[in-house]
């Protein structure tokens, strides 16, 4: 049986506070950057961080509420380019990303060890237990602080 540990929890509920520390110190010139040809700006990054765990924040409660249903798919350029990235609110971003991500904490950490192993169906990847939902928002956290960070790497070997 796989549980998420306290210090995979710990890792996934600092995620907004990591994102919120590195962003400190970034003029908007450097935020709305692009590093490269079909690279997303760290504003960018940003708000697909938000819509990103919205759908996580659905699709976790979706298998604990209804085990075996069909999770949704996105296209995750198609919304950054048809829903505006570059010229969305980047504080709401960063305060809904906060609040879905603290509020997924909370019900994991009081989910019984049973509830990790339910599952749904994923278009992509077949079948997906809480778990393997929680270990993909995990990753995609820090997969984008990091990508965040190296953005801004570029930055201070520029000046």
């Amino acid at each position: 049986m796989q549980i998420a540990t306290p210090e995979q929890i710990e890792r996934y509920e600092m995620a907004p506070s990591l994102v919120i520390a590195t962003l400190e110190g970034i003029d908007e010139t450097h935020m709305q950057h692009l590093p490269a040809e079909g690279e997303w700006s760290i504003h960018e990054i940003v708000i697909h961080l938000a819509d990103s765990e919205t759908l996580g924040y659905w699709r976790i409660r979706k298998t604990l509420a209804e085990e075996g249903s069909t999770l949704p798919i996105y296209d995750e350029a198609v919304w950054a380019q048809k829903l505006s990235y570059h010229t969305q609110e980047r504080t709401l971003a960063l305060t809904l990303f906060s609040s879905l991500r603290a509020s997924t904490t909370a019900l994991l950490r009081s989910l019984p060890a049973a509830s990790w192993e339910l599952s749904s169906n994923h278009p992509e990847h077949g079948k997906i237990t809480v778990y393997d939902l929680f270990n993909i928002y995990l990753e995609h956290g820090e997969v984008h602080l990091q990508q965040i960070e190296r953005i801004k790497q570029i930055f201070s070997t520029l000046a």
